[in-house]
């Protein structure tokens, strides 16, 4: 009797460990699958908290990098701070030339239909070609100065020839005068020469600017072959391509109100410093706290923030300075451009660097009102 409970028992014992496993296997996946189902929340929480902390983080561009450095300074010095309004430079308004042309009769331009030249005459004399954009003009113009000497060679009409040998002088003449309109009067180019709203971001300086470079490079090619009457060089068919560069690329803008907006903020911290330098500077017998809070400031918002800023603009001025001149000189928009990117003394970059030397100057006699010794040379930035 006893074994034979004994034996009931066991039974019973592997009766439930075969249930609980049985249980075990078939509840798994429902854990796996709620297990999962949390990993994945977490993880999609995760990443909105990445996307928001990022959305958060300041824009360290130069708007904000000035703000920030001026109002730092008010607080400690606890006088106002007026700032100064950004008052850009006015982009010239660019003429409209309309090239003279020679005129074919109907019967002359039939007589062309076996040449290239015959069917580029015919678009530029369809509606469309008639309201053409300038970059289209100087593409027809060079194509017709490329194709002209070819098509010329297969006629016998004498009075043809001679139309045709004059435009074609015509149009060479004319070229670099159609090329200038195209640079002033493009609305891709345009657009990104007037100052805009946004400035630079520190960590997106070069951004683009290998695009806009090669750009830049395209388009001085041009008008130096233009120059040099290398007529078969030019690949103007490329130039639409060059030119949505401009349309979609927004550095430059960027860029020149970067440099206008760091040229007259720098000018007035400076006033504003030199106006309340006595009461910046040590007092001897005195508890120089704030003192010690201003020297702390320049090192980390002037040398650690605003510097390098200025620093990184004046490296991406290096990079475009040339090839911008280049391409606008002897354009309505000579000045404009000279007064962004040359050295000349009333130029913008010539005037940030002035203003960047005065404010060193300041730092220097403030220290040596305090007796502060120089900054280490590792914490200064290269130029």
């Amino acid at each position: 009797m006893i074994n034979h409970q004994r034996s009931n028992k066991k039974g019973s014992d592997s009766s439930d460990t075969q249930a609980r496993a049985h249980n075990l296997i078939h509840s798994r996946p429902k854990q796996m699958f709620f297990l999962t189902q949390r990993v994945a929340r977490v993880t999609v929480l995760l990443a909105l908290l990445s996307l928001f902390t990022v959305g958060c983080q300041p824009r360290q561009d130069a708007d904000a990098i000035w703000q920030d450095y001026s109002k730092r300074l008010e607080t400690v010095l606890n006088q106002p701070y007026l700032g100064a309004p950004l008052t850009p430079m006015a982009l010239p308004k660019a003429t409209v030339y309309e090239a003279d042309t020679k005129t074919l009769s109907i019967l002359q331009t039939l007589k062309l239909n076996h040449c290239a030249l015959g069917q580029l005459i015919a678009e530029r004399n369809s509606a469309l070609g008639k309201v053409a954009p300038p970059s289209q003009r100087l593409i027809y113009h060079i194509r017709f100065i490329q194709l002209a000497p070819k098509c010329i060679e297969t006629l016998d009409d004498a009075d043809l020839i001679h139309t045709l040998t004059l435009g074609l002088e015509q149009k060479q003449q004319q070229a670099l005068t159609m090329f200038r309109q195209m640079l002033t009067r493009d609305t891709s180019i345009k657009k990104r020469l007037f100052i805009g709203y946004d400035s630079l971001p520190l960590n997106e300086m070069h951004s683009g600017r290998v695009e806009f470079e090669s750009a830049l490079s395209q388009l001085n090619n041009i008008k130096e072959q233009i120059v040099a009457h290398s007529w078969h060089q030019i690949e103007i068919d490329n130039l639409e391509q060059t030119l949505a560069i401009f349309h979609r690329q927004p550095l430059l803008n960027q860029y020149l109100r970067s440099l206008a907006l760091s040229v007259s903020q720098l000018t007035a911290v400076n006033d504003y410093l030199f106006n309340h330098q006595t009461l910046a500077a040590c007092r001897l017998g005195h508890a120089n706290r704030q003192q010690e809070i201003l020297q702390n400031l320049f090192h980390k918002y002037y040398l650690g923030q605003t510097q390098a800023y200025l620093s990184q603009l004046n490296q991406l001025h290096y990079r475009l300075s040339q090839p911008m001149q280049r391409l606008f000189d002897g354009s309505v928009y000579q000045g404009y451009i000279e007064h962004h990117f040359s050295e000349q003394r009333h130029a913008l970059p010539a005037q940030l660097k002035q203003q960047m030397r005065r404010h060193v100057q300041w730092w220097q006699d403030f220290r040596a009102s305090c007796d502060i010794p120089p900054p280490e040379p590792q914490q200064t930035l290269s130029h």
